[in-house]
């Protein structure tokens, strides 16, 4: 049987563009199991958080989960959204969740609100991810889905490559209200 001229070609082609395109995604690494954003250790770090008035932030020694800091943050009720404002550089795709400890000082549970954006204009709330976190008094461990991360009003999926802001704040807290973050990280489980 002979296989035309035309066929043969076009197969060894394919097979050639394959190879390459393989070799390609080769060089690529692969995500690393856990990825840590801020561990709060180095004080450079802290120059990538958005510094505002009504919030105060400091390393602390108190409720580290990881190291010997964690971040201290309060806020106050002179502003409106206050809280932990951070500008992220890198893409979060390859991985499955975002988790954060915080450490919750107070008697009773608290609603924690957060944001995180896909774009670098400030987009309007129904144009990013928005929720609400509820932490138990003491120690918690948040975990947000980033396979299911969609904005609030048009259910567009986040994406992943281009994440620029990640915000933690409560609305017009009535009181102070004092959190220990640590160990920002995401994960492939």
């Amino acid at each position: 049987m002979t296989i035309p001229a035309r066929r043969y070609v076009l197969g060894w082609s394919l097979l050639a563009l394959l190879a390459v395109a393989g070799g390609c995604f080769a060089d690529r690494p692969a995500a690393q199991p856990e990825r840590t954003l801020f561990a709060f250790e180095d004080a450079a770090e802290l120059d990538r958080l958005h510094w505002q008035c009504g919030t105060f932030m400091e390393q602390d020694v108190r409720h580290a989960t990881a190291g010997r800091y964690s971040l201290r943050v309060e806020m106050y009720p002179s502003a409106e959204y206050p809280g932990f404002k951070a500008g992220i550089t890198r893409g979060w795709q390859g991985y499955k969740k975002l988790l954060v400890d915080i450490y919750h000082p107070g008697a009773a549970e608290m609603q924690l609100a957060y944001r995180i954006d896909d774009r670098d204009d400030n987009p309007p709330h129904e144009d990013r991810a928005n929720g609400r976190i509820v932490l138990q008094p003491g120690a918690n461990i948040v975990s947000l889905d980033l396979e299911n991360l969609k904005t609030s009003g048009s259910d567009r999926r986040l994406d992943l490559t281009r994440i620029r802001g990640l915000y933690l704040f409560v609305h017009r807290p009535p009181q102070p209200v004092i959190l220990y973050l640590d160990q920002l990280r995401l994960v492939n489980e």
